[in-house]
């Protein structure tokens, strides 16, 4: 009988700890978070299906190399593929020195590997400005220094590359300027460091996303920063697309890799918490962790996912109601507990009363 009470005391007390601990973990989650944790993972084949649809096929390539989407990459590489487009678009890069894709981006820049692209880009301008129409200074400074860095290793790539964002609208107004003006002031060193990072991320993303990634870079810093990105980050250009210039700075590669698996949401949110975003870094799930000697990763990932459940499918409402039932399933146990006690209590003071009401009976005989 003792056991059996003992037993139903410290089921009701921990259904106590129960209900406060998960009123208190909760609370504390919804006013330290949000959490990565708590996002969906997004589903990143639909968007490339999506894409593929619009007929944006570089977009399409992109999410279904993010996503390992093996059908969508199939069917958006086989749009590229046909060689007389590719054969056209090739000659169309090497003549006008513009880019709608791969090929005649690749085409673009090899004719400026031979100088033939500077030099027809130094002739275009010179025509334009006889004809007394505007110029492209940045055309023109980018083509002289591709001339005068001829033989500088790593520039060529560059300063093709930086013409392309140009003529694609890509390349920024700060860099745009910050080109110019090393060009004005004939400072080769810099700008062959500037158009040696232009030239490392070609190398990294290909031309043509490359391109498009300069939208991000400002300055000249801002350039070598994004260009160390994208050579230590797996699918940069996404992670630019859906966080902008905030993604650079997730240095982080577990973060990165958790808010990317989270679409545009879990990058968002990594720039503007860093860390903190993540739960599994949280104290409480390490040393819960570290208090278990033997099985620590086990410990870790069932605390990792209680917490997770909490946050994303546990709202208020069903916490409570949790909470609420736990609380008074013990009250329930810890009360019966306390009557059956009085209840002994009476009873052996009414069995005291009655032997002293006997022996007093007895006296009197």
């Amino acid at each position: 009988m003792f056991w059996w009470r003992l037993q139903r005391r410290l089921v009701g007390a921990a259904c106590i700890v129960l209900a406060l601990g998960a009123l208190g973990v909760k609370a504390w989650l919804s006013i330290d978070g949000p959490y990565l944790e708590a996002l969906p993972i997004h589903d990143v084949c639909s968007d490339a299906e999506i894409a593929l649809a619009e007929a944006r096929v570089a977009d399409a390539l992109e999410l279904a190399d993010a996503g390992e989407c093996t059908a969508v990459r199939a069917a958006a590489a086989a749009r590229w593929e046909h060689m007389s487009a590719v054969a056209g678009r090739c000659w169309d890069g090497i003549w006008t020195g513009r880019g709608a894709d791969d090929a005649a981006v690749v085409c673009a820049i090899a004719s400026d590997l031979v100088v033939f692209g500077d030099v027809r880009d130094l002739t275009r301008q010179g025509v334009t400005w006889y004809r007394g129409d505007e110029t492209d200074t940045v055309l023109t400074a980018l083509s002289v220094a591709g001339v005068a860095l001829t033989f500088a290793p790593g520039v060529g790539a560059g300063t093709s590359l930086l013409k392309i964002a140009r003529r694609t609208g890509t390349l920024t107004r700060g860099l745009s300027n910050s080109v110019t003006v090393l060009v004005r002031e004939r400072a080769w060193r810099p700008l062959s460091a500037l158009l040696g990072d232009a030239g490392r991320m070609s190398r990294t993303l290909g031309p043509a996303r490359s391109a498009r990634a300069l939208a991000y870079a400002d300055t000249p810093a801002e350039l070598a920063t994004l260009a160390r990105f994208v050579e230590t980050t797996p699918h940069a250009m996404l992670a630019l697309r859906w966080g902008g210039k905030s993604a650079l700075r997730i240095g982080d590669d577990a973060l990165y890799r958790t808010a990317l698996a989270r679409g545009p949401s879990g990058i968002a949110l990594a720039a503007e918490r860093g860390a903190a975003a993540m739960l599994s870094r949280k104290p409480f799930v390490v040393f819960a962790a570290k208090s278990i000697y033997k099985h620590p990763d086990t410990i870790a990932a069932w605390s990792l996912a209680f917490a997770t459940w909490l946050l994303r499918w546990a709202t208020w409402s069903l916490v409570l109601g949790v909470a609420a039932t736990l609380m008074a399933v013990g009250l329930v146990l810890l009360r019966s507990r306390v009557r059956s006690s009085g209840r002994r209590r009476r009873g052996d003071g009414a069995s005291q009363r009655d032997g002293r009401a006997a022996s007093v009976r007895r006296g009197t005989r």
